[in-house]
């Protein structure tokens, strides 16, 4: 017999199954941010390599960083691939924390999240990434695994777009900025296990996906 559980009810699921997870996962601030772009399109292992390579060239230290040139930098990144665009986003994302950071981080969360857009290589899902684990906004990740996961739970029929899904979730969103980012980590761990123990519950969204 299938359960209904709110958006709550899975967090307390998920955090009861995995603990808590911390994220996210870096030993400085630029190192964040350099992960939060090689990570498109990619899996850890690669970003994890690549991280180490920059690591040893720059310690990512953001004036070192921002000297590499962008050949230089293309190097380092390879095992993330889509090496090319991703040097060009990387140095675009982390001027933008050296130049503009501390005044955006004035702005209400939807000017923001429109700042953030703006740059280059920045879509929906990193953007909301930046504001969650950069910026502290209580943001829903639209991801992959969040998707995956409602559809299994039979949250919807159709697979929506990233926004409309977004936009359900957040409609009424029970979270503070520190919850929403364990939310987040705990739907991408529980998604690398691949199990099947949330298929018999229905999560029932804030609002239908429109």
């Amino acid at each position: 017999m299938t359960k209904q559980i709110t958006i709550t009810q899975l967090y307390q699921l998920l955090h009861k199954q995995l603990g808590q997870q911390n994220w996210w996962p870096a030993g400085s601030t630029e190192e964040m941010l350099t992960g939060m772009v090689l990570i498109q399109n990619t899996n850890w292992k690669n970003v994890d390599r690549s991280l180490a390579n920059l690591q040893k060239a720059t310690n990512f230290d953001l004036t070192k960083l921002l000297a590499l040139s962008l050949d230089e930098t293309k190097k380092l990144i390879q095992p993330s691939g889509f090496f090319n665009n991703k040097a060009i986003y990387l140095h675009s994302l982390l001027t933008a924390y050296r130049d503009d950071f501390d005044i955006w981080e004035q702005l209400s969360t939807k000017q923001l999240r429109k700042k953030l857009i703006a740059l280059k290589g920045i879509g929906n899902e990193t953007a909301d990434v930046l504001l969650l684990y950069y910026f502290h906004r209580p943001t829903f990740v639209a991801d992959n695994y969040s998707m995956r996961l409602f559809k299994t739970m039979h949250a919807f029929e159709k697979k929506p777009t990233y926004l409309q899904l977004k936009n359900a979730v957040e409609f009424n969103f029970p979270f503070d900025s520190k919850q929403a980012e364990e939310f987040h980590a705990l739907i991408d761990e529980y998604g690398k296990l691949k199990s099947d123990i949330l298929q018999d519950y229905q999560l029932i969204l804030p609002t239908p996906i429109k």
